[in-house]
């Protein structure tokens, strides 16, 4: 293990035992921070399961569950971020939540959930209510008092993958077993009507890299990525291809074609175009080429270049993590999705559940 590794280690333990006072604003997020702790420790070899198996328990205390008929004969169930925002007679859990529940108590070895066919129906049942039925789409959370998907919420493409995902976990993996709970022909629809023009996917036409990661996990995980029109796959590998900036090959800059390019990014990748580079893209991206391409995508990319990219200008050498880019502070999304990008590179990472692909291997996911 390297020094840069030892405080990189370090940098993400700090943020298990206390963090400081300016972050109490993200007590909602505790169970996202927990996650992307434990995957980016596991992912760096760090033994959690003896570690941290002991807080299993204490996550699934995070697991509340109500009724949805006055007789209180269907309940349904998920996690909620924190304790402290619960409330009675409020809808607190997510889908959010829940995914970052259920992978971080597999990362720590814990399957307790998965095979308690009680709790893994109730789950099922929150993923389904969580479905618009007018296009398909999910949203992260229910109305506030009532069991019905939330009227303010987001409904783009994170939250369609998010709540496949989760349903993956419990066990589905037909199309049938899917749709016990959802409706899949409507999903597809959703996320089909969301492929921009020059290839991937995103909102209002523009196509977005983490937007397409998250529908080619969505497609991947549901066995239907052969829905794919044979044109709109090969734009979109292309269009994947062309976010590495680079000076070499297919991606050159040196005649100024790119006015925000910055020599800092080199070998990195971007998320739109005529973006500068970001850590975390590099794993959106080349997690969506590995779905793709399946082991022909680094022939497609300068591995070697991401490697550089994410070592010399993004790890943060003095306190351990990763930044965003060269000028942010590190953080631990950007850190977890750093490692996870290095470890995908060298055939260690489950892109699609995003998690070690030792611990997707242990729980045959």
């Amino acid at each position: 293990m390297t020094i840069h590794t030892k405080k990189t280690v370090k940098f993400i333990e700090r943020h298990l035992s206390l963090l400081p006072s300016q972050m109490q604003c993200n007590d909602v997020n505790k169970m996202a921070i927990i996650f992307y702790s434990l995957v980016s420790l596991s992912a760096l070899g760090i033994d959690v399961q003896s570690k941290y198996h002991q807080y299993s328990e204490w996550i699934r205390g995070h697991y509340i569950k109500f009724a949805v008929d006055s007789e209180d004969k269907y309940k349904i169930g998920g996690f909620s971020g924190s304790l402290t925002v619960v409330m009675p007679n409020v809808r607190t859990i997510s889908l959010p939540s829940t995914l970052f529940a259920l992978l971080t108590l597999l990362v720590i070895d814990d399957n307790s959930i998965l095979v308690d066919t009680k709790l893994k129906s109730e789950i099922g049942r929150f993923v389904s209510r969580c479905q618009i039925k007018s296009h398909g789409g999910f949203v992260s959370t229910l109305d506030y008092h009532i069991s019905e998907p939330s009227p303010v919420d987001s409904h783009d493409l994170r939250f369609s993958y998010i709540a496949v995902s989760i349903l993956y976990i419990i066990g589905c993996r037909t199309v049938e077993e899917f749709g016990s709970f959802i409706d899949v022909d409507k999903l597809l629809e959703f996320i089909s009507k969301r492929q921009c023009d020059s290839g991937a996917y995103g909102e209002d036409g523009e196509p977005h890299a983490g937007y397409t990661s998250c529908a080619l996990s969505t497609l991947y995980l549901l066995n239907k990525l052969d829905t794919l029109p044979k044109n709109f796959k090969d734009e979109t590998i292309e269009w994947l291809v062309m976010r590495q900036v680079s000076s070499e090959g297919c991606m050159s800059f040196q005649d100024g074609l790119n006015e925000n390019y910055d020599s800092a990014d080199f070998g990195g990748f971007q998320g739109r175009e005529n973006k500068f580079a970001d850590t975390c893209y590099a794993f959106w991206c080349l997690n969506s080429l590995k779905i793709l391409t399946g082991d022909e995508w680094k022939h497609l990319v300068k591995t070697e270049l991401v490697e550089n990219y994410l070592t010399y200008t993004t790890e943060n050498k003095l306190v351990g993590g990763y930044q965003k880019n060269n000028e942010s502070d590190p953080d631990l999304y950007h850190t977890c999705l750093g490692i996870a990008a290095m470890e995908l590179i060298h055939g260690n990472f489950n892109g699609p559940l995003c998690i070690p692909a030792k611990v997707a291997t242990n729980f045959n996911l």
